[in-house]
């Protein structure tokens, strides 16, 4: 056991594992005579015997495998106390490394970022920007400790460690003739319009012509760029619309310069995943960030 509750349970585990007390009592650097003290002491403890002593070693009695059982729980559950204090210790100096999409960069994870540390000033983040494919091959690289990208089959040595529905929808002016469209908002009624979208290795453009193609539709954007925030900046202007996730332009939303409305289209409905290596024991920097991520999308949905 990693840290021993005390020297007896020390002792009788050793004894269990290993069937004999001069056995135990060399994996201990201790003396066989200390060795069968510390067992006939939680023996009288305890009132009844906790081992048979056969021919052969020593076996556990059944009493014996009651208290083993209890014992071995008890550690387990102050190994992970322990585990959990360690945490503790390290956010003050901990470092979480994502990769995620552009235009999560630019919009979602800042916000999610800065309330982590107005809690946690010490955790260090390092952020890296690609596509799907290539983030998931920089997690299971090891380049990364996190991926944030459109859920899909993940690669040998990942696995999902969350995920959150997303809805593409139509973003434009408030004063735009599609804000005042009646409900429900399909792709179709905002293709008269010139588009602004986001360059063709994007996720977020993977989802727009997932919907186009579905639809049986081409989309012929006037501008493509790798900027959400360009995007933006451009259908504030006024003249152009785009096909977003909301939370891309939750804060324009906020602000009342720009309405985001979601299509109806069935290929619309998509969902983002975060991702780890396989088999990885997320630390407590990464379980916080995964509770402010939830935070950010049910702040999200819709009222």
């Amino acid at each position: 056991m990693s840290a021993p509750i005390s020297q007896a349970f020390r002792c009788m585990d050793a004894v269990a594992r290993r069937g004999s007390v001069r056995k135990a009592a060399e994996s201990l650097h201790l003396t066989a005579a200390a060795v069968h003290q510390q067992i006939l002491n939680l023996e009288e403890h305890v009132g009844v015997p906790l081992f048979d002593r056969l021919p052969r070693g020593m076996q556990l009695t059944a009493a014996g495998e009651i208290v083993l059982a209890a014992v071995r729980r008890a550690q387990r559950d102050y190994d992970q106390a322990l585990a959990q204090v360690a945490d503790l210790r390290a956010l003050r100096r901990g470092h979480v490394s994502v990769g995620a999409p552009q235009s999560s960069a630019e919009t979602l994870l800042p916000g999610v970022i800065a309330r982590i540390r107005v809690r946690h000033p010490g955790l260090r983040f390092d952020v890296r920007t690609g596509n799907g494919e290539t983030l998931l091959r920089w997690l299971a690289n090891g380049e990364v400790d996190l991926a944030f990208c459109l859920q899909r089959r993940a690669p040998p040595g990942v696995e999902k460690l969350r995920g959150w529905r997303q809805q593409l929808g139509v973003v434009v002016p408030p004063s735009h003739e599609v804000a005042r469209h009646p409900s429900p908002i399909k792709l179709r009624h905002c293709l008269e319009w010139p588009l602004a979208l986001p360059a063709p290795d994007m996720e977020l453009r993977l989802i727009a012509e997932q919907v186009a193609a579905r639809e049986r539709r081409v989309l012929e954007p006037e501008v493509e760029t790798t900027s959400v925030a360009m995007i933006r900046a451009l259908v504030r202007a006024g003249g152009m619309v785009s096909l977003l996730l909301r939370e891309n332009v939750a804060d324009d939303v906020g602000a009342g310069t720009l309405c985001w409305i979601p299509l109806t289209d069935p290929a619309a409905r998509a969902e983002v995943a975060l991702y780890q290596r396989a088999g990885q024991s997320p630390g407590a920097g990464i379980g916080i960030l995964v509770e402010c991520l939830d935070d950010a999308f049910s702040a999200l949905v819709p009222a």
